[in-house]
C-alpha cells in the first residue's frame, strides 16, 4: 500500500534540474547584454523539458555564422540562428549562436527592438534543442507560432 504524504513541506517540494547556462558575446560591437536572457532561457528549459543540462549562447557577427552555415550545412549564405546539440554519456549540451547583425537587420525588417529579435531567435535555437526542426513550410510554421508563444510566456521586454 502507498501512502501519500499530507506533509506541507513535501507538496511544496520540486525537485529542480541544475541547468548551466553560458554566455558569450564575441561581436565586435557592444550592442546587446545575453545576460537579461538567463530567466527566460531557464523558465524554458525547465517548463518546456528541453534536454539539456548545459545551453552556451553565443552572439557573433555575421560572417563568422556564415562560415559555421558553410561549414555544418554546406550552404554559403547568412543566417540569423544555428544550434548545435551534443552529447556524452549524461552530458546534454547545447550551443545557440546568433548572428547579432542579422538580428539588427531582422529587428527593422519586422518593426520590433532588438531585445525582442534576440530573445525570438534564442527560443528558436532552444525549439531544436528541444527536437523542432524548419526543414519544411508547415514546420516552419509551427515553430514561428510556438516562438509567439513562448514570447508571451516567458519573454520580459528589456529597453534597448
Amino acid at each position: 500500500m502507498t501512502r501519500k504524504s499530507n506533509h506541507p513541506v513535501s507538496k511544496r517540494m520540486k525537485i529542480q534540474k541544475k541547468i548551466k547556462i553560458e554566455i558569450t558575446d564575441s561581436h565586435p560591437q557592444d550592442l546587446i547584454s545575453l545576460n537579461s536572457y538567463r530567466d527566460m532561457i531557464h523558465q524554458i528549459i525547465m517548463e518546456e523539458k528541453i534536454p539539456v543540462t548545459t545551453v552556451h549562447v553565443i552572439a557573433v557577427d555575421d560572417e563568422y555564422l556564415r562560415s559555421l552555415h558553410r561549414q555544418f550545412l554546406k550552404e554559403d549564405t547568412y543566417t540569423d540562428v544555428m544550434t548545435f546539440h551534443m552529447e556524452e554519456e549524461d552530458e546534454k549540451d547545447g550551443e545557440i549562436y546568433i548572428s547579432v547583425d542579422r538580428a539588427c537587420q531582422n529587428a527593422k525588417d519586422y518593426c520590433v527592438e532588438l531585445s525582442e529579435e534576440i530573445a525570438r531567435l534564442i527560443i528558436h535555437g532552444l525549439l531544436h534543442l528541444k527536437g523542432y526542426d524548419d526543414k519544411d513550410e508547415l514546420s516552419k510554421q509551427q515553430m514561428h507560432g510556438l516562438e509567439d508563444l513562448f514570447l508571451t510566456q516567458y519573454w520580459k521586454p528589456q529597453s534597448d
